[in-house]
């Protein structure tokens, strides 16, 4: 069974070409998105936020946005890493208020 998220991911600052290198280093990463960060097919990738944190390590300077929409509803997420460290940030789904002009 398992869990599963689409992922893609995204180079904010830094060389695009790493995504490439990220996936030959990662088993997940490969199963989760194509060299251009571009999302393959849901997967489990248990370990994503570990093996990026490392991955980070060796290029300091970059910043990596990693997308993820999990299986269940309202479960969608950012997650940046910048040289061994990150901050994840959740999705928040958001109405507009009432407003008694737009009832048609």
């Amino acid at each position: 069974m398992g869990y599963y998220t689409r992922y893609s991911l995204l180079i904010e600052e830094g060389d695009d070409n790493l995504i490439q290198e990220f996936r030959e280093e990662s088993e997940g990463a490969d199963r989760a998105f194509d060299e251009n960060g571009e999302t393959e097919d849901e997967t489990k990738w248990y370990d994503h936020e570990k093996e990026l944190k490392e991955f980070s390590k060796k290029h300091p300077t970059t910043l990596f946005c990693l997308h993820g929409d999990g299986e269940e509803t309202g479960d969608s997420w950012d997650l940046y890493v910048k040289n061994g460290k990150c901050q994840r940030c959740k999705g928040v789904m958001e109405y507009p208020p009432y407003d008694e002009k737009e009832l048609k």
